[in-house]
């Protein structure tokens, strides 16, 4: 079998967590190195790949399958571990590199490894700002390798069953939807709150999810052009007391983003309106839904399963359950964008989530911050694009400081 492998920068809780689990469920992928600035993080990062490895050798021996026991037995002991990013690609040669680290280093990660050769695959958002993430496509687009912008709800049930739905005509044409990314905020991650190694707040951080995924539901043949932060809360700090790192302290970006995206057709003029709220300050805007012409479409829970809620025009319910061929334990949505690339990379195949798509995504949020500084105008996003490249060339390699500085001047009002 020919196998993908896989160097990883960046071993902290979303890589452990979420991505890890998959990997001894992918044969076609082998991690050859991890790669962190934290030796604690990497000796985690290691004692959990060891116990994954070994319980799904365990489970292969009992189905009978010694081969792919030894193999995971053998690609966990082969693991290699480096502190330096530029040694592992210059080490190891890795066909892959998945980038897990906070979002100062993705733009400059992704960069080292796709002029080494290497293929990539990065957390959302694709880097701090619009501008790191041009400098990656150009990068892109040098180098003919393939980069995936890893955005997992493309591979969660509701959103790839109700992208199924919508295809076949269920609601009609897509008109608007609603979806809601929320929590009450990760107080005990320093990093998020630190504007300068994440390029913004819950917008940037949580929002981005329902970005990416309301675009993929209006249909990637849509183009982004129009952004407005929505009234009344916008873009703003709801929550100002945070215990924060283990202290009060005050923080400079944004705990609720609620913003508005039209997506239209560039040759039918088509569109479809989202309504986006990415907050760390609880929910508070309407459940998620997507409307159509001739109905609607939400996601529900009933006793453990999930289904996606067809409501016809004249208010018939009915069910389907989300289901497809990507998710068989949880995290089922990262298993779906790692296999994903791997079998992209194997069958010299362009992801369907690529640099691309990462990168206008930011520019819908950097639109909508550029939005809630000029008093919730509505702000296209070659407007938006054409500010950013001038702040470029005005402060040159200052420039994403000064864009993100700019960026959140309207949140702090």
């Amino acid at each position: 079998m020919e196998r993908v492998r896989v160097g990883v920068v960046g071993t902290g809780g979303i890589f452990v967590g979420a991505h890890l689990p998959a990997y001894p469920e992918i044969p076609e992928a082998q991690i050859v190195a991890l790669c962190d600035v934290s030796q604690a993080a990497l000796q985690r990062a290691v004692k959990r790949l060891t116990e994954l490895y070994e319980r799904r050798a365990q489970r292969a021996e009992d189905e009978g399958d010694k081969e792919r026991a030894e193999q995971l037995r053998r690609d966990a002991k082969e693991v290699k571990l480096y502190t330096d990013y530029n040694e592992m690609i210059r080490r190891e040669k890795p066909d892959l590199v998945e980038i897990c680290t906070s979002p100062d280093f993705h733009a400059p990660v992704a960069i080292a490894a796709l002029k080494a050769g290497c293929h990539v695959m990065c957390e959302k958002p694709m880097a701090r700002t619009w501008l790191e993430c041009i400098d990656v496509c150009e990068v892109v687009e040098e180098t003919g390798r393939f980069y995936q912008h890893n955005e997992n709800w493309l591979f969660d049930p509701f959103y790839y069953t109700a992208r199924k739905l919508i295809d076949s005509g269920v609601i009609g044409e897509v008109v608007a939807m609603y979806l809601n990314t929320s929590h009450a905020g990760p107080e005990n991650r320093l990093v998020f709150w630190d504007e300068w190694r994440s390029g913004g707040g819950s917008l940037l951080d949580n929002g981005i999810h329902a970005v990416t995924a309301s675009w993929y539901l209006a249909g990637f043949d849509k183009k982004p052009v129009v952004v407005k932060a929505a009234e009344p809360v916008g873009i703003t700090q709801r929550m100002k007391h945070r215990i924060i790192d283990n202290r009060y302290r005050d923080f400079r970006v944004e705990d609720d983003g609620h913003i508005l995206i039209r997506y239209e057709h560039p040759e039918t003029k088509a569109w479809a309106t989202a309504h986006v709220e990415g907050s760390w300050s609880n929910p508070d805007s309407p459940p998620t839904v997507i409307l159509g012409t001739t109905g609607s479409l939400r996601p529900v829970w009933d006793e453990g399963r999930q289904f996606v809620e067809i409501t016809d025009s004249f208010g018939n319910k009915r069910r389907v359950e989300a289901t497809g061929p990507t998710w068989t334990f949880w995290p089922s949505s990262f298993y779906g964008e790692i296999i994903n690339m791997v079998r992209c990379i194997l069958n010299n195949t362009k992801p369907l989530c690529d640099h691309n798509i990462g990168a206008e995504s930011q520019a819908i949020v950097g639109a909508a911050y550029l939005s809630q500084r000029e008093g919730q105008r509505a702000v296209t996003l070659d407007e938006f694009k054409s500010w950013a490249l001038q702040i470029r060339k005005k402060h040159g390699k200052k420039a994403n400081e000064v864009l993100i500085e700019e960026q959140l001047k309207g949140v702090r009002r």
